[in-house]
């Protein structure tokens, strides 16, 4: 056992013993401190996995008690990750290919490093880049170019940026990425600048064609946009890097300019993200854009950066728009302190979070920001470019990131305080329970967890974050009887396509699941008809189904299905309508008297009608 116990079991010989729990810790050091830019410098703890603990009968021991409670549940998680900005690039570039591997394996790998699954890009220049300011259309002082004849990607190219995005991917395949411009080419900017000025209105259908083809360069090098903001930090302009003033309404039309280009071009799965700037000026900025229909309904979720107001404006927008997704795109924090600011986030229905700019070197280059930037996650030598170190930072997001899986629900769990212990604790797609302790303080803290009837009795040391994950035996739900219900084998295996027309018009991607990696997607470039279902061998009894869609629209019929159990065949009709964001369709009172049932989907599509399928379920009431 560690001397610093894990888990002290006090409950006696005859407690019941309940689930082990893996302990992993990270320990803060010099949080925030220049030093950092000067060498490592030794810490503690780094994703150090501690003695494992089991729960058992509640004790009648006095702590602090987080109280973890998965049968509530709340946001979908999304993502955690980073941003991978020129100036990170630029660094990665100038190591050999061996170390390269070796930091995004750091980075990305899910089984030996962070397992970070979400990354941030820039369209264009920011102000962390080692270039001279550019955008994809830059044009002489003067002259314009609103058909985008001289419209390209090669800097990207040129500056190494898509070859380690493509690199990013095969370390990591289920990563997603999303991209924000810091500005339009000059010449749609009324300072004919990219630093500082305003969005010109006239050119707002032309900048949405400029997105879309930039997504679309993008995914011919084989990298997929999972999702756009249209612009970053719309209500700062910047005296010295590039940025642009782009008002609420200017947002708003920019919003269903971008919307119907992508839908035009075979890109409706690209997501939508709005405002993409401080707590405190969300709702005032995100009101007119959400009371406008089009654009409401254009708009998958709102993102945040975190350099002015409170976390809790996320909670603000989600009771405003509960169908929309809160997300956490720009903020780097250090130590324990911003692991707790990461709880937060979490806490006000964030489904992602990532950190800004993931390595300078030892010099603080290269960037062009207005100020001095602190440390980040790693640092590179700036003389031996294969020399680098890593911060306690990385493994902070880590013990968030290698853990909380894609599709984990965040649960209903005690915050804590920040004099003893704060918490977020989520249950991830297979079952496991995940609960992130932090202590703030100077001091180590014992603390119990309760959840589901049990407790675990641990000790965490001063300034360091513990990751508790143990496999959930309390379901409180009725089972699932459907195999492979979300396609998590990365195949269609169990299901049957009994009848379709022409092609064969399903597959199983990775492109916006509702939980894990994977989904179901019907889909043919001509009209076309699809079945696809599962039979399954049940006792005899009452039954309900369901699934989660999302539709871009247009079928004749689109439904899911219960059938050969007996009785009629019952359905729960999609229809023709676009449905945005996932919904959950559900037929109940399916009485079962022969020992079996088939439960599946069916569409009479038109060409390019799309529909997406996750989360199948069969229970017995």
């Amino acid at each position: 056992m560690n001397g610093l116990l894990t888990a002290v079991l006090l409950a006696g010989t005859t407690a019941s013993a309940g689930p082990t729990v893996q302990v992993v810790w990270t320990s803060e050091k010099n949080p925030g401190d220049g030093a950092w830019f000067n060498g490592p410098i030794a810490f503690s703890h780094a994703l150090s996995q501690q003695a494992s603990g089991t729960f058992t009968n509640p004790t009648s021991t006095s702590a602090t008690t987080i109280t973890v409670d998965p049968s509530v549940q709340y946001q979908t998680i999304l993502g955690i990750g980073t941003s991978m900005e020129e100036s990170t690039v630029f660094n990665l570039a100038r190591m050999s290919a061996t170390k390269r591997t070796e930091v995004l394996r750091k980075l990305l790998d899910p089984s030996t490093g962070a397992g970070m699954n979400f990354l941030r890009i820039t369209l264009g220049a920011s102000d962390f880049t080692g270039r001279t300011f550019y955008t994809y259309d830059d044009r002489p002082y003067g002259q314009t170019d609103p058909s985008l004849t001289y419209f390209s990607i090669q800097k990207d190219i040129d500056y190494n940026i898509i070859s380690t995005l493509k690199q990013a991917l095969a370390v990591n395949p289920n990563l997603k990425i999303f991209a924000s411009p810091w500005s339009p080419p000059a010449w749609m900017k009324d300072n004919q600048s990219l630093i500082g000025g305003k969005l010109l209105t006239q050119h707002i259908p032309v900048l949405a064609t400029y997105y879309r083809k930039a997504i679309q360069a993008y995914q011919a090098q084989g990298i997929p946009i999972y999702a756009l903001t249209v612009q970053n930090e719309p209500l700062y302009t910047a005296p010295d890097y590039p940025s642009t003033s782009v008002t609420s309404d200017q947002e708003r039309q920019l919003i269903i300019a971008v919307r119907n280009e992508l839908n035009a071009n075979g890109l409706g799965g690209v997501k939508i993200w709005a405002y993409d700037h401080n707590f405190d000026s969300a709702a005032s900025y995100m009101a007119p854009i959400m009371s406008d229909a089009t654009a409401n309904a254009a708009v998958d979720g709102v993102a945040f950066h975190d350099y002015a107001g409170d976390p809790s404006a996320m909670t603000q927008l989600h009771n405003s728009y509960p169908n929309k997704n809160m997300l956490m795109t720009e903020r780097s924090w250090w130590g324990t302190t911003g692991a707790d600011r990461m709880a937060q986030y979490f806490r006000n229905w964030a489904v992602s979070y990532n950190a800004w700019v993931t390595m300078l070197d030892s010099t603080i280059k290269p960037e062009q920001w207005t100020g001095t930037p602190g440390p980040t996650m790693l640092i590179q030598n700036a003389y031996t470019y294969d020399t680098y170190w890593v911060l306690p930072e990385l493994y902070l997001i880590a013990q968030y990131s290698k853990y909380v899986q894609p599709g984990a629900k965040r649960i209903s769990s005690s915050y804590g305080s920040s004099g003893t212990v704060t918490n977020v604790s989520f249950l991830n797609p297979d079952n496991s329970v995940v609960s992130v302790i932090i202590n703030q303080t100077a001091s180590s803290q014992t603390f119990k967890l309760s959840s589901e009837g049990q407790e675990l009795l641990a000790t965490i040391p001063a300034k360091t974050v513990g990751t508790y994950k143990w496999t959930r035996q309390s379901t409180g739900t009725p089972t699932n009887l459907l195999a492979n219900p979300s396609f998590e084998a990365g195949n269609a295996s169990s299901w049957n396509s009994e009848w379709h027309n022409a092609a064969l018009a399903y597959k199983v991607d990775t492109d916006y699941p509702y939980l894990g990696a994977y989904k179901l997607t019907l889909f043919e470039v001509g009209a076309y008809q699809q079945l696809l279902g599962q039979t399954k061998t049940v006792a005899n009894g009452t039954y309900t189904a369901s699934v989660y869609v999302r539709s871009g629209g247009g079928q004749n019929v689109l439904r899911l299905y219960a059938k050969n159990y007996g009785g009629a065949e019952k359905t729960a009709e999609i229809g023709s309508s676009v449905v945005t964001n996932y919904t959950k369709y559900t037929i109940t009172g399916i009485q079962v008297t022969n020992g079996s049932i088939e439960i599946g989907v069916y569409t009479d599509a038109n060409a390019y009608n799309w529909a997406a399928f996750d989360n199948f379920e069969l229970v017995k009431n």
